[in-house]
């Protein structure tokens, strides 16, 4: 269990990242007064909406005639936000929403979408939720909104609680979250595409037992999110990728991608473009080759010049010519499908161009 400065780390990083956070714990721990301190902390607006006292039309708006049409508005505590540019949104109780409302929470968590009213995407969603068993007419979590949130469990220990009380929970634990890089989303994305090439079966793993499936469970949505998370994290701060990988997927198959990771140890993307023929061995095995070759095209992708596309040729040559040829093929047409405007095939990768000519990702030399 995280402790408070993991917590509040988790769940910043999962706010600069734009993915719902959820607080996880028994009634009276001081899920409310955190999100409050961290709004207050920041100087922004901080709405708390109570999912028990509300009606589905309270998030997905109340239809209302107008000349144009009807418009589904949206209620007062959306339209402050949208007014504010942003802030903290806290839906709390979550488990004690029936289920009509959380099907109605769907668009909020993930896209900021109230009624017809779109947030700014500088609002942070958080959501506080007590076990089922211990909530006041408790529900458990339905799948669909489960799955958009990254799941923290959160007890303050007793000298944080007493640390809350002696300031009067006016401050927060500091936050260990980083600012995220092209390279830093780039080691990520290769090391989960990495893993899902070797565990094709982790990509979508429904729970089979229902009460799991209102916790974190790996889905093609919830890696898109941990590949949007871990980047605002340290590299050593262990604590907090673990939270918010088994935050995201479940600690089952997150024990299991953590192992993958620590063991295949893989380059910056950078430093394998600048040294194609030495900072990788291209002989190790094929799930290794194609997530560091994911992540040279997934940083030449986010670069989005000219320049860093053409130079990402030069690991994949070296890939082919070491003996990974298939490997090198595959992530030739990915990268081909991230070509900038008016951006040619460098003459040394001429290799590939029967292929790419053949899936219509360029066209044939004259």
């Amino acid at each position: 269990m995280p402790d408070l400065a993991t917590a509040v780390t988790v769940v910043d990083a999962c706010g600069r990242a734009g993915v719902p956070s959820l607080l996880i714990s028994g009634p009276g721990m001081g899920k409310s007064s955190l999100v409050r301190a961290l709004a207050a902390s920041e100087g922004v607006l901080c709405e708390t909406v109570l999912g028990s006292l509300r009606e589905p039309a309270d998030f997905a708006g109340l239809p209302v005639v107008r000349e144009s049409g009807v418009r589904l508005e949206a209620p007062d505590w959306a339209r402050r936000l949208h007014a504010e540019g942003g802030g903290y949104l806290f839906l709390d109780e979550l488990t004690t929403s029936p289920p009509a409302v959380q099907a109605a929470m769907l668009a909020v968590a993930l896209d900021l979408k109230v009624g017809d009213l779109q947030l700014p995407k500088e609002t942070r969603v958080i959501a506080g939720a007590n076990p089922p068993d211990c909530a006041a007419g408790g529900y458990e979590l339905e799948a669909p909104l489960a799955n958009r949130f990254c799941h923290i469990e959160f007890t303050p220990s007793v000298d944080e609680w007493l640390d809350g009380m002696a300031t009067g929970w006016a401050s927060t634990a500091y936050s260990r979250a980083v600012t995220s890089d092209e390279q830093r989303e780039a080691l990520v994305r290769s090391s989960i595409i990495g893993y899902i090439q070797r565990a094709p079966e982790a990509l979508d793993a429904f729970p089979k037992v229902g009460v799991q499936t209102g916790g974190a469970w790996p889905s093609r949505r919830t890696w898109s999110m941990l590949a949007k998370v871990l980047p605002h994290l340290r590299d050593d701060d262990n604590a907090a990728t673990n939270a918010v990988v088994f935050g995201l997927i479940g600690e089952g198959t997150g024990v299991e991608f953590l192992e993958w990771r620590r063991n295949a140890d893989l380059p910056d993307p950078v430093a394998v473009v600048e040294n194609p023929e030495t900072a990788f061995d291209w002989r190790s095995r094929p799930d290794l080759v194609w997530a560091v070759l994911s992540g040279v095209t997934a940083w030449a992708a986010s670069r989005g010049t000219v320049e860093a596309w053409r130079n990402a040729w030069g690991p994949l040559i070296a890939a082919a010519e070491a003996g990974a040829p298939d490997v090198a093929g595959a992530a030739a047409r990915t990268l081909a499908k991230a070509r900038p405007a008016k951006a040619s095939v460098p003459a040394s990768a001429r290799r590939f161009a029967p292929m790419l000519v053949a899936a219509g990702l360029v066209e044939a030399a004259a």
